[in-house]
């Protein structure tokens, strides 16, 4: 499983070298992988998927991985691996997030988190989340917890239309072209 990534790894990110915090209605903010994302940047669903799309087309057996800036709710930088419908080991699955997580994260992890994680795990069939699917899920959650990004939204996309893991938003615009 090679990563594959729409960047060039030697040149920096936008925005990179500019720092922006976060905060929540309250004025709060809070840290760690598993702290809420700010509520713009996964208000729509929809547009995130859309966005994801924008940077590395979608395509059967693939799981794309892209880095959201969370102050503006858009996509830095995307990437994607090769991903089968037969069960892998969970440490190929990891291995296989790391690859392409890697160039893709911020050098440093930021209190409070700056960026967050979001994936879409592209196969043929219906639009339920299957076991094979949750392993792609929890191997993302490992990974990015490991480099304090928090995840964003997880999607399934395929030729029936997509789903959120977490929400309840779903839509049949974007799909997988049929066979």
């Amino acid at each position: 499983m090679i990563p594959i990534t729409d960047h060039d790894p030697a040149a920096p990110a936008p925005g990179a070298a500019r720092g922006a915090t976060r905060s929540t209605a309250s004025g709060t903010t809070s840290d760690g992988p598993d702290a809420p994302p700010t509520p713009g940047a996964a208000r729509d669903p929809a547009t995130l998927l859309r966005r994801l799309g924008r940077h590395v087309p979608f395509g059967t057996d693939r799981v794309l991985v892209g880095v959201v800036r969370l102050s503006r709710g858009y996509v830095e930088r995307a990437g994607w691996c090769a991903a089968t419908t037969a069960p892998v080991p969970a440490a190929d699955l990891h291995a296989a997030v790391m690859a392409c997580l890697a160039p893709l994260a911020p050098p440093r992890p930021a209190i409070p988190p700056t960026h967050a994680v979001a994936m879409v795990r592209c196969r043929r069939g219906r639009v339920v989340w299957l076991p094979t699917d949750d392993a792609w899920v929890s191997a993302l959650v490992a990974e990015a917890g490991r480099r304090r990004l928090p995840v964003v939204e997880t999607f399934l996309l395929t030729e029936h239309g997509w789903r959120c893991r977490t929400g309840t938003a779903a839509g049949s615009v974007p799909a997988l072209d049929r066979p």
